[in-house]
Formats: C-alpha cells, structure tokens, sequence
C-alpha cells in the first residue's frame, strides 16, 4: 500500500491542476454584478451590440457624436459593468464614446480571456470608426483591468492618449501580492502591462489612488517606469473604488483626452 501512495498523491495533484484554470479564471474574471443590467444605466438611445469574431454579441454603449469627432473608449474594472462610465459620456457632447462590456460582463455573452478581450477591443475600435465615418482621434482610457487592455491597444493602434486609473504592471504581481506564493506558480491571464508599455507611442496620463487597497502602490510604480516618456501622474486622497468622486477627478480626465477641434470647448 505505501508504493501505491506517491501514485495517488501525482494523480490527485494532476486532477487537481487540470481544474485550476477555469478556477483561477473565476478569480481574475469575476464578472459584473447580474443584479445590475444595462438598462439599469439608462442611455437606452445610445445601446449598441457588436458580434465579434466568432459570433458572440458584445453589448455596451456608443455616443456617436459625428464624424471628426475624438473618440474615447472606456474599459472598465473587474466585476463593473462599464455602463458606470456613461455619466461621464452622456454630459460630455464634444467628443464621442464607446463603452463595450468585456464578454460575460454586463449583457455581453461569452467567457472572458485576455487574448479575447484584446481582439474583442480592436474589433470594437474599427466597427465604431466605420460607424463615424471620419473618426478624429483616438484616446484610451482603461480603469484597474481596463488600464490592462488599453496599455494593450495602444501598444498596437495610433492613438492620441491613454489614461489609466490604477494601474497595475501586471496581474501576476498584484495576485502575489495578495497571496505569496500562490498564484505564480498556476495558469492565469498576466495582463502584463509592462511588457506592453514600452510600445506606447501617446502621451500617458496615469491617475492613481494615495491609498489604494487593491493595487499596490510598486505595482503602479513599476508600470510608470516602463513607459519610454514618462507619463502625467495625478495621485487623488481616495481608494481603489473611491477615486472616481474625488476632487478635481473629472476635469483631470477631460483635461487628458483629445479636444475636438470643431470647438472651443476644453472641458466639462
């Protein structure tokens, strides 16, 4: 019986591993709140869906605000639904916005990977770019996992800006550092933004909390030096899921992105 003991301990440990990726996938996709549907953000003239590559139906909001028009994509955190941005698209008619929910978010169909999100991403930019027909500029604007995916895009796409609201240098090092040793060792998505940071050509405006309570404040650091420019850093007394109402938070955000230069307006 005792030779038979290694044998079973590989076995369970291999039975184990092959369920760890669809665990460790819950963890880092946790979705956004069911409870809390699209329609609950309003703005139903301005839903959108998009299918994506392989069919599945992306739902989100899109302000098409006419052709030449900069256009602000928003990419939200995990378990948020991006319709939380729609405030800030909705008071703001200088520019255009899309706001798409990664797939398995808000009314999105389909089950979140990194690779799918990034291709869903850039899919989403060129169906909303045909949409307007002449599009202005580009800018970028990821929040916590968002920050991830529009390091992503702008790594590969022209754009005019890029805004990241805590930012992260990658997701493996943030879980480490929530759990010491566990998450390193197991298969999961790395949204490794620094990896990527060096490729950005835009200006960078990062945004970050003095006392965030989910990204450590090296994990931040790490991600601002890997940029070749260094960006515009703007730190607000607020937390992780805080920042948003803090003082002077949204002139800041309009102040970063692209103006359209059919108007004089700067800011809201």
């Amino acid at each position: 019986m005792m030779k038979k003991r290694p044998i079973l301990t590989a076995t369970l440990a291999v039975l184990t591993l092959a369920g760890l990726p669809s665990c460790i996938n819950s963890i880092v996709y946790n979705g956004a709140d069911k409870n809390m549907p699209d329609l609950t953000y309003g703005h139903s003239e301005h839903a959108t869906s998009i299918r994506a590559n392989d069919g599945t139906v992306l739902r989100g909001w899109f302000f098409n605000r006419g052709a030449g028009t900069p256009l602000v994509v928003f990419y939200g955190g995990n378990a948020m639904n991006v319709g939380n941005f729609t405030s800030i698209a909705a008071a703001d008619p200088t520019r255009s916005y899309l706001l798409m929910n990664y797939r398995g978010y808000g009314g999105s169909e389909g089950e979140p990977s990194e690779s799918q999100i990034v291709y869903d991403a850039n899919t989403c930019i060129t169906h909303a770019r045909a949409e307007m027909g002449t599009p202005g500029p580009l800018a970028l604007v990821g929040y916590s996992l968002g920050s991830g995916v529009a390091t992503q895009v702008a790594a590969t796409k022209s754009a005019a800006a890029l805004v990241l609201i805590c930012p992260f240098d990658s997701m493996t090092e943030v879980a480490c550092n929530q759990v010491p040793f566990f998450p390193r060792i197991l298969p999961m998505d790395s949204w490794n933004s620094a990896q990527f940071a060096p490729l950005v050509k835009c200006p960078v405006t990062v945004m970050r909390a003095q006392t965030d309570d989910i990204v450590p404040a090296e994990s931040t650091d790490k991600l601002i030096q890997a940029f070749p420019t260094p960006p515009a850093v703007k730190t607000y007394p607020a937390d992780h899921n805080s920042i948003f109402a803090s003082p002077e938070f949204t002139a800041d955000l309009m102040r970063a992105l692209p103006l359209n230069q059919a108007t004089d307006v700067e800011e809201i």
